[in-house]
């Protein structure tokens, strides 16, 4: 009885490790998506919009969810406090603070990071540019991304539960 007791045990880990692995994959797609929105987002404000850069900051952190939400925030106060600094830098250590909460792939980072760069250009047409590349590389991001999903799920499944079974035949 408690063999039997103790192979659910094994099953119920392996199946909670498979979905923890699969729910990681799904939160990596998510957060790429709402970055994607977010340079959407600073591409339409700084087209039309062409108000200060906190109030921008502050207006886009009550569209989007955590953890864009207090990394927008956080950047907005930041520059409201240091008028003088360098933008590029502020955003870039507001990044690096929140760094941990992202679950983005290196391509999708590295996008988060050069919005930063946006905000210092004078003209328009280069922080546009700039956004309009970001959003290319996030786009192949989720190509990329969406194309591994299945493959990484099976994988993550099939290993969990041979690892499961595996420790099964071992306790019997």
């Amino acid at each position: 009885m408690l063999k039997l007791l103790g192979c659910l045990f094994i099953f119920a880990a392996s199946s909670g490790m498979a979905y923890s692995l699969v729910l990681g994959l799904y939160s990596q797609i998510r957060q790429t998506e709402l970055l994607l929105r977010l340079v959407t987002a600073v591409e339409g404000e700084v087209a039309y919009s062409r108000s200060p850069l906190p109030e921008l900051l502050s207006k886009l952190a009550g569209h989007l969810p955590e953890p864009y939400q207090e990394l927008l925030t956080e950047a907005s106060r930041q520059m409201e406090d240091n008028r003088e600094a360098d933008i590029p830098a502020l955003w870039t250590e507001s990044c690096v603070r929140f760094q941990k909460q992202f679950s983005l792939p290196q391509e999708a980072y590295e996008v988060l990071l050069s919005i930063g760069e946006v905000f210092s250009y004078t003209s328009l047409e280069s922080s546009l540019q700039l956004l309009q590349l970001g959003k290319k590389r996030l786009d192949g991001a989720m190509q990329r991304l969406d194309a591994e999903f299945s493959g990484k799920r099976k994988l993550y499944c099939c290993l969990c539960y041979m690892a499961g079974f595996s420790c099964i035949i071992l306790l019997l």
